[in-house]
């Protein structure tokens, strides 16, 4: 869980780089803002036993739902291609999947 939240954020870092210049600010800072809490929010649950771990999960999954909306945003305005988009959903979904099973 750790790599693929690490893999996810890295991808937003990447996508959000080539964005144009006026949408630097917004998009930049609310994909990789919420990719950045999910990276850190898995790591610090994962040292946790379960009951505490749970605190954790809830903003994780915030920042999943934040990621794939504003990536949903950004294919409407072309301003990133499905396709790069796509990876990112990939590795949204997944992590998803592996923190519903947490």
């Amino acid at each position: 869980m750790y790599n693929l939240s690490k893999k996810l954020a890295i991808a937003c870092y990447e996508l959000t780089h080539e964005l144009p210049a006026e949408e630097k600010t917004n998009f930049t800072r609310y994909i990789r803002t919420a990719a950045l809490n999910l990276h850190i929010n898995v790591a610090q649950g994962a040292f946790l036993k379960s009951k505490k771990r749970k605190k954790f999960l809830r903003p994780a999954k915030n920042a999943l739902i934040i990621i794939d909306a504003a990536c949903e945003i950004l294919v409407e305005l072309k301003m990133a291609t499905q396709e790069q988009v796509d990876v990112i959903n990939s590795y949204s979904s997944s992590c998803y999947q592996l923190l519903d099973q947490l």
